[in-house]
């Protein structure tokens, strides 16, 4: 005789008391028209919708409007019918209005005979990660742009110093008065402008706290 707690129904209703216990993904089942049937903590915290508010719906609600445009959802739920599962990452739509970046597993359902029956869905808020990935791109891309900027400068102001330093020699050697003075004036033009390269530099570091714009 089959123990009653290994009974289908007892190990039904706790497999979905388990489901709904996890809040850090949204995990549903969609009937075969994409229609939510069932709606777990998670998808409540993640997409701002109540199990009363959302059952019944599309889940084409939870997609930004160029994907509905497109025919996203659609697409989304033909592709894991045919091979099995779908997966990808992309921008999603809370209850409230605002986006977060989604990683979305759909699984096709499907009995032993081999009749389709459903989707499950589960999806995870990726838009932490998403962000400091950003975040760690612009850190590389503002090194790389300091690298060539400083490297740039360097060569600017050696080139400056040597042309300093030739006129220099021709100031030691010339006889006239009015070419010395010119010379002594392009000289100092020199000497300010290499400051004004070494100020900008400074200036324009914005240094490892500096705000990021993602």
């Amino acid at each position: 005789m089959e123990s009653p707690e290994h009974h289908p129904l007892v190990l039904a209703d706790r497999l979905a008391l388990l489901v709904d216990a996890i809040d850090g993904y949204a995990i549903f089942m969609l009937d075969t028209d994409g229609f939510v049937l069932t709606w777990n903590s998670g998808a409540h915290r993640i997409k701002g919708y109540t199990a009363d508010e959302i059952v019944g719906s599309h889940f084409s609600r939870f997609y930004v409007p160029e994907d509905i445009a497109a025919g996203k959802p659609d697409r989304e739920l033909a592709t894991a019918l045919r091979d099995g599962q779908y997966r990808e990452e992309g921008w999603r739509v809370r209850r409230d209005g605002t986006r977060f970046w989604a990683s979305v597993l759909i699984t096709a359902i499907v009995d032993a005979t081999g009749r389709h029956e459903g989707f499950a869905k589960v999806t995870r808020d990726d838009t932490d990660r998403l962000i400091a990935s950003q975040r760690d791109r612009q850190l590389e891309l503002l090194a790389e742009r300091d690298r060539i900027s400083r490297g740039m400068t360097s060569t600017v102001v050696h080139e400056i110093y040597t042309a300093t330093l030739v006129l220099h020699s021709a100031l030691s050697i010339t006889a006239e008065p009015d070419v010395a003075s010119r010379i002594r004036e392009v000289i100092d033009d020199l000497d300010r402008t290499v400051r004004r390269i070494r100020d900008v530099v400074v200036d324009t570091d914005p240094g490892p706290d500096a705000p990021l714009h993602l």
